[in-house]
């Protein structure tokens, strides 16, 4: 998982299936292949569009020459030149419906950041990859691994993993210099009692524990503090939960457990004592755009080596993590969160892939698209840890990375803080990670795709208010919302996903 950078607007996404279908018309992978060979360099240089998701629309002087750089590789290499499109990432699920409808060129594009895996591939919007990964991806098909088995919807894969680290247990990122200034004792393992100790400090000084932004369809830290409730088959809690871990299999509806209530009550008592924003639903701003201007103290993540890596350069302050929960097995949500998909609309599918595929074997390319260019965006202190060159830092930047991951973070220089060591506690996290017994199972909602759009229809009106605390009557608030969602279908929905997950188990044992 990563940094809770914006609210998911799941109405939004409903909107790709016929916005996707539509794109998809006349177009055929099949055809594609057998139309051309994509080792064949006596073509004329076709140009590869991929998707980099941003915090907003901040002017990137030095992306052309990020472009250029990479280009001259690939060009010699695959035969074709890249450009970068930048979308924020509040834009995103709109941004690329739209660009598929119209057709705008964008062929590798960010997929399970705001819009899931399971509604992009049913919407349309994905290319399936299996045919692309054998004759073109031999060096991510190595490197993903099991990782790739995640991404298998209705038995074809439609994404790759973008970090080959992913999961790790649920957490939080915080301001080290707050920490110290204010005298907050941080563990590395920190309980709720432990988190909620110090949010009175931190009122006295004029700051907020945290932000859930401008709330939610999905309850995102619901499992931080309650980490035996678990989604299964998709993050979407909607879809059901496991009250037994990972290892459970017997779904229920979350939101009429005594977890989920005392989770709401929880936020409204936070709201009420002052330790998170009074205006999270009005003031439009991100939980990222406030932790950078530090009005909170922490914001949340997957506590990982990666995670932590890729936070460290993105403030001007320094940072660091905790968890809340400890030994979380890597699990299909986890990894179908972030990954790299071809869009349906590619003109040139075949070279999309060698690009990925270049990507995450070539060094010098993933180097370029994470960090910029040597001399310009940074300097190397040793020889994988970089920092700023002088009278360069995260607010002048000429190229900046934010939420997209390009290649193998073991090819990829790291930033200061950071040292030599983080390659090694990579390798050694990597080892260390245990599995989801149902790491593979994906939740197919299209059996149940008319409940489902009138249960988010329903959270989209209760969720972001419980979720921000601004609700004073708690219990029946949750009451209200349960006959609703039964009304809409939620038990329905459930009840699929329990006959799909025993139908995988059957299949899988």
């Amino acid at each position: 998982m990563k940094s809770h950078s914006t609210s998911k607007n799941l109405i939004t996404r409903l909107t790709f299936s016929a916005i996707g279908l539509a794109a998809l018309c006349g177009c055929s992978i099949a055809s594609k292949l057998n139309a051309s060979t994509a080792s064949d360099q006596t073509d004329s240089p076709c140009e590869i569009v991929i998707e980099h998701l941003t915090l907003g629309d901040t002017p990137m002087p030095d992306l052309s020459a990020v472009e250029k750089a990479v280009s001259q590789i690939t060009l010699s290499r695959i035969g074709c030149t890249v450009k970068i499109e930048n979308i924020p990432i509040s834009d995103h699920a709109t941004r690329i419906s739209l660009m598929s409808a119209q057709n705008d060129q964008l062929d590798i594009i960010n997929t399970g950041r705001t819009v899931s895996l399971a509604e992009m591939a049913a919407d349309g919007i994905l290319l399936p990859l299996d045919d692309l990964l054998e004759q073109y991806g031999a060096a991510l098909q190595e490197k993903e691994g099991k990782l790739l088995k995640a991404n298998i919807i209705d038995g074809n894969i439609y994404s790759v993993p973008a970090n080959l680290y992913c999961g790790g247990n649920s957490g939080f990122l915080y301001n080290q210099d707050m920490a110290s200034e204010y005298d907050i004792q941080v563990s590395d393992t920190m309980s709720k009692q432990d988190i909620e100790s110090i949010a009175a400090s931190l009122k006295s000084h004029g700051k907020y524990l945290l932000s859930q932004g401008d709330g939610s369809n999905n309850p995102i830290l619901l499992g931080t503090f309650f980490p035996s409730v678990v989604p299964v088959g998709s993050s979407m809690y909607a879809n059901g939960v496991s009250l037994s871990g990972d290892f459970g299999t017997d779904i229920v509806n979350v939101f009429e457990t005594e977890e989920y209530l005392e989770y709401c009550q929880m936020l409204r008592r936070w709201k009420e004592n002052g330790w998170i924003p009074d205006d999270s639903l009005t003031s439009g701003l991100l939980v990222n755009q406030l932790f950078q201007s530090q009005k909170i103290f922490m914001t949340w993540l997957t506590a990982n080596p990666v995670e932590l890596a890729l936070q460290t350069k993105n403030y001007t302050f320094p940072v660091d993590m905790f968890s809340t929960t400890t030994q979380t097995p890597l699990r299909t949500s986890q990894i179908q969160e972030d990954g790299w998909g071809i869009n349906s609309t590619s003109q040139n599918p075949e070279k999309a892939m060698e690009f990925l595929n270049l990507m995450y074997s070539n060094a010098e390319i993933s180097n370029l698209l994470m960090n910029g260019i040597e001399g310009k965006e940074y300097e190397k202190i040793s020889d994988h840890i970089i920092t700023y060159p002088d009278n360069v830092s995260a607010d002048n930047i000429g190229y900046s990375r934010y939420f997209s991951v390009f290649g193998d973070f073991m090819d990829i220089y790291q930033w200061q803080p950071v040292t030599e060591s983080f390659y090694d506690d990579l390798k050694d996290f990597q080892v260390n990670t245990t599995v989801s017994p149902l790491l593979g199972y994906t939740f197919d909602v299209s059996p149940v795709a008319s409940e489902y759009t009138a249960v988010i229809r329903v959270l989209s009106e209760y969720l972001p208010p419980l979720e921000c605390g601004m609700i004073a009557g708690v219990k029946e608030a949750v009451e209200n919302m349960n006959v609703l969602l039964r009304d809409a279908g939620i038990d329905r929905i459930i009840a699929e996903n329990q006959k799909q997950l025993n139908e995988w188990l059957r299949n899988s044992g």
